[in-house]
C-alpha cells in the first residue's frame, strides 16, 4: 500500500486537490520511498509514523 493509500485510509475525507495545496508527498529516489514532505491541513493533524504502519 502507498503512502498516499494509507494516509487516504486514515483520513477518507481528504480529496486529491488537499495533496495539490496542503499536503505534498515525496520521494527522493534515495531507496528510503515517499515521505510527507509538507503538511499543511488546516483541520486534520499530520499522521504519525505509527498511525500510517497501522494501516494495512
Amino acid at each position: 500500500m502507498t503512502l498516499y493509500e494509507k494516509i487516504k485510509a486514515l483520513y477518507p475525507e481528504l480529496t486529491d486537490k488537499d495533496f495539490f495545496t496542503v499536503i505534498s508527498l515525496q520521494n527522493d529516489s534515495d531507496g528510503k520511498g515517499d515521505y510527507i514532505k509538507e503538511w499543511n491541513h488546516p483541520t486534520l493533524p499530520e499522521p504519525t509514523q505509527a498511525q500510517l504502519d497501522g494501516v494495512k
